[in-house]
Formats: structure tokens, C-alpha cells, sequence
């Protein structure tokens, strides 16, 4: 059985940076999303992240990330909305790695982003 620690791993050195060559930047936001979601998953399942399984990757613990990182961390749409982006990619490849993950994916990519007010037009 795979761990999440390696599926980790392969998301982060081969698809985003080999795969996809994303800028380091980039990256870094992937990381931090991931990790503020499996912090909010294990706290969930009651655990250490290092004891996670890919079922405990379930699209209502993204539902409720979400939720979360909007009320309690008080973030904005805009920040969510990226957020449920980097999850989306990361769902996207456990699907195809990990065919046993794709009901979870096609839950998680269903989920929409939020509409958000556009940024206010200043002419100078």
C-alpha cells in the first residue's frame, strides 16, 4: 500500500517539478495548500499526518477544509478559490496514479470555485 508521504513526494518532485516545471514559487504554494489541508485532515482523523492513508483523502474533508480556512482563518474567496485549485491538480494526479482515488477526484474536481467580487478599477 502506498503511503501518502510518497504519493507526496511523487506529486511534488516529478509532476509539478519535472512534469509541469513549475517555478519554485509555484511550488511553494502547492506545498503550503497541501499542508494546511493534511494538518486539517489528520487533526480530523484524529492522528499524525505521517499515519495518514489515501482514504482519509475523502472529498467532505476537502469540503470542510474549505469551509474552514474561510471562517476560522478568515480567508478571503479569492484565497480559497486558489486553494481548492492546488487541490484540484493534486486530485487530478492521484486519480491517474491511483485508480483506487478516482471517485474521491471526481468528487473534489466537482466541487466549484466561489465567485468573488473583480478587484476595483483605479484609472490614473
Amino acid at each position: 500500500m502506498t503511503s501518502v508521504g510518497q504519493v507526496l513526494l511523487s506529486f511534488f518532485e516529478d509532476h509539478l517539478k519535472v512534469q509541469k516545471g513549475l517555478r519554485p514559487g509555484s511550488v511553494k504554494s502547492y506545498r503550503d495548500t497541501l499542508k494546511l489541508s493534511l494538518i486539517y485532515v489528520a487533526g480530523t482523523c484524529h492522528r499524525p499526518v505521517t499515519r495518514l492513508k489515501l482514504a482519509d483523502l475523502a472529498s467532505e474533508r476537502v469540503l470542510e477544509f474549505l469551509q474552514m480556512i474561510e471562517t476560522e482563518r478568515r480567508n478571503h474567496v479569492a484565497t480559497r478559490n486558489q486553494r481548492l485549485a492546488a487541490l484540484h491538480t493534486f486530485y487530478r494526479y492521484l486519480a491517474v496514479h491511483h485508480p483506487e482515488m478516482l471517485a474521491e477526484a471526481e468528487r473534489v474536481e466537482a466541487i466549484p470555485s466561489k465567485r468573488c467580487p473583480a478587484p476595483k478599477t483605479i484609472f490614473f
